[in-house]
């Protein structure tokens, strides 16, 4: 996975992660120096770095999912993840494809794997993406991705190429409509479902 960028802006969601880091800091000191536990310093700053590094990885890996976190407005970031089938409409001579996407997702990082079903004669993986809110209930998510032929099974004239996708996602529906261009002068729609 990478690391993505977002119009979720994290700096709030940092903030209050490290005043709660803070605040343990100072109620383990204070119980420290109550029950006369060790050095007042090792319970303020290796506690800031411990639970700012904690909470930091549990939101994360998990807790940015939950929609609590959502509704109080501390996570604005659009759950994109899943597997999604459909079709794709390539301009080369009007040809029609079964394809999946798999779009693997954490608060900060992003994988989004794209095949063509059936032929299996290449595969696409992101290099770099955004993931903006678009509405109530829609994402748009652009990337760029490098797609990787299968020598033996491609045509001879198909190579390793580069392109972007934008897909806009109805986060309710699972409903993905798109388009992609690539490096060969390709281009064309993306029609898919959640799975």
């Amino acid at each position: 996975m990478h690391l993505y960028s977002s119009t979720d802006s994290r700096i709030s969601a940092y903030g209050v992660i490290a005043v709660i880091a803070v605040l343990t800091a100072i109620a383990a000191d204070t119980i420290s120096d109550a029950l006369n536990i060790g050095p007042g310093w090792l319970f303020s700053a290796p506690t800031v770095a411990a639970v700012y590094g904690l909470l930091y990885r549990l939101i994360d890996a998990t807790a940015w999912r939950w929609v609590w976190l959502h509704r109080l407005g501390f996570i604005k970031t659009p759950i994109v993840e899943g597997i999604y089938e459909g079709q794709l409409v390539s301009s080369y001579n009007n040809t029609r494809l079964p394809i999946k996407i798999c779009i693997d997702q954490s608060w900060t990082n992003i994988a989004i794997r794209f095949e063509v079903l059936g032929t299996r004669t290449s595969s696409s993986y992101s290099i770099a993406a955004n993931l903006s809110t678009e509405g109530h209930q829609h994402a748009r998510l652009t990337y760029t991705y490098r797609n990787a032929v299968q020598p033996g099974i491609a045509d001879p004239d198909m190579t390793d190429q580069e392109g972007t996708a934008e897909v806009v996602i109805d986060t309710a529906s699972g409903d993905v409509r798109g388009r992609y261009f690539n490096s060969r002068g390709r281009k064309g729609t993306l029609t898919l479902n959640r799975q």
